[in-house]
């Protein structure tokens, strides 16, 4: 572990780093990642992604050869279908093999209008050419089948549409408290190393076509994941007490998110290709099943106090721009080994996913279809 650090709990949008004895910090006053520290809770206004009941019955699936869009008449199309403000993303971004990696990452939607991701991949092994998006990937993961809302990185031509309710990109700042992701989802796993996690890229501009690039920060919230998929103790800095919700129950997540961080340097400064912070779930609390609910905005407020604190970043929720909120799962091969190429045998059903802005947890809640 980097540092003895620790987030505090957050009643009304208040959260805190700890070095050693050091007192507290309040977020809200040196962090101002939200409009306002206080706020009466008027009731959730959200974006609905999942289900939408209005959305064809249809498979599509994604190979080594189509890793960003489907594959359809004998060709790889530019992007997945968009389901109102979501968009399915089969983003095989690190499997490799090209002809000879047999199998498929399917994406298809029921009568009601929900998901089911199955990926039936007999080999995985890792991207390795020259044209490939991450030749040198320090990673066990080949690719993130997701319900992507908002801009799509690097493929920004291809997003869905926005939501008048939460318009990405957005100055973190200007995200009205509090930003509540909830799904709905189950599992079943074979033969696979894999994570369940919510994917929030930010831009240190407002830019309309972000790109990885020096500066570009990557946060990933895993809600459920199997032990190989764990990253290296090395890497981890911290713990973080974020709250959520699993099936209704509201836990203050006090100390039940380890912390970790990987290409992230001094003063807003990372590798080429961005940086990465992940919030871990505990075993003990890990949902494989039920309906969660994330209190992202407290996620948001973690970051930027782990940067300026950690890095001598300054005005992370006035200088970066949040993208967007893709929901769901890594996988790769049941080695969990950067090399590996075994097999990845994989099902994840996510029956809704919506995003509440300007409520709270207990309040927070999916709708019967898309909205905004």
């Amino acid at each position: 572990m980097a540092s003895a650090v620790e987030l505090g709990t957050r009643p009304n949008r208040r959260a805190s780093w700890r070095f050693g004895s050091a007192t507290l910090i309040v977020l809200c006053v040196l962090v101002p990642l939200l409009a306002a520290c206080g706020h009466s809770d008027p009731g959730p206004e959200g974006v609905s992604l999942l289900p939408d009941p209005a959305a064809k019955s249809e498979t599509w699936r994604w190979t080594a050869q189509c890793q960003f869009g489907p594959f359809a008449d004998n060709t790889c199309e530019a992007a997945g279908p968009d389901l109102g403000a979501a968009q399915l993303n089969g983003d095989e971004w690190n499997l490799g093999g090209g002809v000879a990696t047999s199998g498929s990452v399917a994406m298809s939607v029921n009568s009601p209008g929900s998901l089911l991701v199955q990926g039936d991949l007999p080999s995985t092994p890792p991207c390795s050419e020259a044209t490939c998006l991450a030749p040198s990937a320090n990673t066990w993961v080949r690719g993130y089948p997701n319900v992507l809302y908002g801009l799509n990185q690097c493929h920004s031509g291809t997003s869905p549409r926005r939501s008048r309710i939460l318009p990405l990109p957005m100055r973190v700042s200007a995200i009205a408290p509090d930003l509540i992701g909830t799904t709905a989802y189950s599992s079943q796993t074979s033969r696979v190393t894999y994570d369940i996690a919510y994917d929030l890229w930010l831009n240190n501009s407002g830019t309309k076509r972000p790109c990885r690039t020096d500066g570009t920060v990557e946060v990933m919230v895993w809600t459920d994941y199997d032990q190989r998929a764990l990253l290296p103790g090395s890497m981890q800095v911290g713990m973080a007490s974020i709250p959520f919700a699993d099936g209704g129950v509201i836990e203050d997540g006090k100390q039940a998110w380890s912390v970790y961080v990987s290409n992230v340097y001094q003063r807003g400064q990372t590798a080429p290709w961005g940086g990465t912070v992940w919030l871990v779930l505990s075993a003990a609390d890990v949902v494989p099943r039920g309906t969660v609910s994330v209190d992202l905005s407290s996620v948001l407020s973690a970051v930027g106090a782990l940067l300026q604190d950690n890095y001598g970043w300054s005005n992370f929720g006035k200088s970066y721009w949040l993208d967007s909120i893709p929901f769901g799962m890594e996988f790769g091969p049941q080695s969990g080994t950067l090399t590996g190429t075994g097999s990845s045998y994989f099902s994840l059903s996510v029956s809704s996913y919506c995003l509440d802005v300007g409520t709270t947890l207990s309040h927070a809640g999916c709708t019967s279809g898309p909205q905004g």
